[in-house]
């Protein structure tokens, strides 16, 4: 799985799990130790992991049963990369991996503090801090596949491999020999990539200015899988300042229920389960099988577990105007019309895939898209319109800003994908996002 044009880790607009959607749970399931000797018993027995024995992956079922917005756990993030914070050699790296992908740059960059003491050059380059042994144990228990010694690393691996050694060189350090030379180095840092791409989330830091988003892998959360349409039972939370993800219920939570979480926000979210699976076959590279993808949808009523309105969310804000925005970007990224009658997908399951990264508290608030007709998306936004007390905007709050003055201006030609991408070019900024776009579409249309 590659890091996506539009969201390709699990994030506080969007977030990440083990595997392809809750499933029901069966004979033949094993243990997984997931956490930490150095945790207490009470925290462990929080929530327990479990592994199918036919290699589907993990989930997380609940070790007691919790009230609504009840704190699971906290837990700091084993790797946090700052893109807007690399010192000179990653930000020269990073430059050097977009050209070959600008979607998986990411990955290598985060993939290099992975590597153990024996394949980093002496002395550290400036801002290498490689995980601890512990933190590695932990990233090697998270869902990916390490090449064999016979397979040729990628174009990626290659660039970073030679990126190190030439580093080395150029700092007048020691000789740089990693254990098992260039090749062997470049499939390690594969192997890293492939557990960053399928485990990854993007946190934003609300509290720097501008807010600051960063990529950052954590253990406990990885395990939990997705669940569309706010069916999802868990929500999570970052903390700059802290630097702790806390993870709440949405709603009430019994003993050996599976806890999930959704990967995808605003506006994603609340696209039609056919346009909804779509898409995150195409960004998170699985069959969606959780409970709203796979039943025919059921109206719920107001404040019943997990509706939008009962997780303190709402109906996608913006009227027709974003609706249409979205309809755009749906055939645009070839996902098709929305099947908003609730007809079960045709989408074939596939057992066994893996999500890339994720999001926090991103429901729909029925099975009915807000990609519907326009009529029925003017009365939901009015019919559910309430006071809200004034919060921190988010990314998907910008991005919903930045897509109707696109349209209010004209820019039709500009996409969600382009706009969210010129949006974290801008570190956030609206105005400066706006300038970007006109400048682009100035220059697309000379």
């Amino acid at each position: 799985a590659s890091k996506a044009p539009v969201l390709t880790r699990r994030t506080l607009c969007a977030t990440m799990g083990n595997c392809c959607g809750t499933r029901e749970r069966e004979e033949g399931s094993v243990p997984l130790v997931a956490a930490s000797r150095s945790e207490d018993v009470r925290t462990l027995l929080e929530t327990r992991v479990l592994q199918y024995d036919d290699g589907r992956g993990s989930y997380t079922l609940a070790g007691r049963s919790f009230a609504k917005e009840e704190l699971i756990f906290q837990e700091p993030a084993l790797l946090l990369v700052y893109p807007s914070r690399d010192p000179p050699w990653r930000a020269a790296l990073r430059v050097e991996l977009k050209c070959v992908s600008a979607d998986c740059a990411w990955q290598y960059c985060m993939a290099v503090h992975c590597l153990p003491p024996a394949q980093l050059p002496v002395p550290l380059p400036e801002g290498l801090k490689p995980l601890s042994e512990e933190a590695r144990r932990r990233l090697l228990q998270l869902c990916g596949e390490s090449p064999t010694a016979d397979e040729a690393p990628s174009e990626l691996a290659v660039v970073t491999a030679r990126h190190l050694i030439e580093l080395a060189a150029g700092d007048g350090g020691r000789p740089f020999a990693p254990r098992g030379g260039a090749d062997g180095l470049a499939r390690a840092l594969d192997g890293f990539a492939s557990r960053l791409s399928r485990n990854a989330f993007e946190v934003t830091d609300l509290k720097a200015r501008p807010p600051t988003a960063a990529d950052a892998i954590f253990h406990r959360i990885s395990f939990f899988n997705h669940c569309c349409a706010g069916g999802s039972t868990s929500t999570w939370t970052w903390n700059g300042g802290d630097g702790l993800l806390s993870v709440k219920t949405t709603g009430t939570v019994a003993l050996d229920d599976e806890l999930t979480i959704s990967y995808i926000g605003r506006p994603w979210s609340h696209l039609s389960r056919q346009a909804r699976r779509r898409y995150l076959k195409q960004n998170y590279n699985f069959d969606c099988l959780c409970k709203s993808c796979s039943q025919r949808s059921v109206a719920r009523g107001p404040g019943e577990h997990g509706s939008e309105e009962a997780r303190g969310g709402g109906p996608m804000e913006g009227g027709s105007k974003l609706v249409n925005l979205l309809r755009r970007y749906v055939h645009e990224e070839a996902m098709g019309e929305a099947d908003d009658g609730g007809t079960t997908s045709d989408a074939s399951p596939q057992s066994g895939a893996t999500a890339a990264n994720g999001g926090a508290d991103g429901g729909a608030a029925a099975a009915t898209a807000a990609v519907g007709s326009r009529s029925e998306a003017k009365a939901t936004s009015l019919s559910s319109a309430s006071p809200r007390a004034k919060a921190p905007l988010t990314e998907e709050g910008r991005l919903e800003r930045v897509l109707q003055r696109c349209l209010g201006e004209g820019l039709l030609q500009v996409s969600a994908e382009l706009a969210l991408q010129a949006l974290r070019e801008e570190e956030g900024h609206v105005g400066k996002t706006m300038i970007k776009l006109r400048r682009q579409c100035r220059s697309a249309a000379s």
